[in-house]
């Protein structure tokens, strides 16, 4: 059943207007970016390129990374800095809330005692809240990409799941993407830009690693073909 929802997501025609084929979209995810990070280079990496659309998924690193977490409340504050300096540049921003994680796994990589305060998924789940309420405030598009994998039960450790663990990929990740994830990630932004009827002139996808990807799979790359009716 889930394969054959992959495949309808997959194989969903796209209605965009003509001016949809010049779309352009930038990659410009960052691996281990915590929000702090966003911000010093926003100038260089978003703002200086005049995008018309800038979609903007942060928090992983801030909350989950125990290189150094980031109090909620500063998590909040760059965000808001984050969107308003975005939408000072004349782009439209849409929000998206990160993926849970899969905790087993993330402890294999990281110190469990680190999180004796507040488990990983109720960090992430106040990263959503967050940006769900930062949306409201603000008037602005939100993707709830977090809820969906949890409404639609792929966000565990199973094979079907799409974080990357040793089912799916053999390798204990817990946070990462598979490929099928990313091009459903990339499915869901493009509904959303459409519904929103957002000008794709230029589309920066601004984040961390799950922005970033990899050279075989990232979601920019598949929001680009997308967007161009490939």
């Amino acid at each position: 059943m889930l394969k054959l929802i992959y495949l309808l997501l997959l194989a969903t025609p796209l209605l965009y207007t003509e001016s949809s084929s010049a779309a352009e979209v930038i990659n410009a995810g960052v691996g281990g970016n915590r929000s702090s990070q966003l911000l010093k280079r926003l100038e260089r990496d978003v703002l200086s390129k005049q995008p018309t659309v800038v979609v903007l998924m942060v928090g992983t690193n801030d909350r989950l990374n125990s290189g150094g977490f980031i109090d909620i409340k500063a998590y909040r504050k760059n965000v808001v800095s984050l969107i308003d300096q975005i939408q000072a540049g004349g782009a439209k921003v849409v929000l998206m809330t990160p993926p849970t994680c899969i905790p087993e796994l993330l402890f294999t990589r990281h110190d469990p005692t680190k999180y004796a305060d507040q488990a990983p998924q109720a960090r992430m789940q106040e990263v959503r809240t967050v940006l769900l309420e930062l949306s409201r405030q603000k008037q602005i598009p939100v993707i709830d990409f977090h809820d969906y994998l949890i409404d639609h039960k792929i966000a565990d450790a199973s094979k079907t799941s799409v974080i990357r663990n040793p089912a799916n990929s053999g390798v204990k990740d817990g946070v990462h993407l598979t490929p099928a994830g990313y091009q459903l990630l990339a499915r869901l932004v493009a509904e959303k830009l459409k519904a929103e009827q957002l000008d794709v002139t230029k589309v920066i996808c601004f984040g961390d690693s799950l922005t970033k990807g990899s050279r075989q799979a990232n979601y920019p790359a598949s929001l680009q073909q997308l967007l161009s009716n490939k």
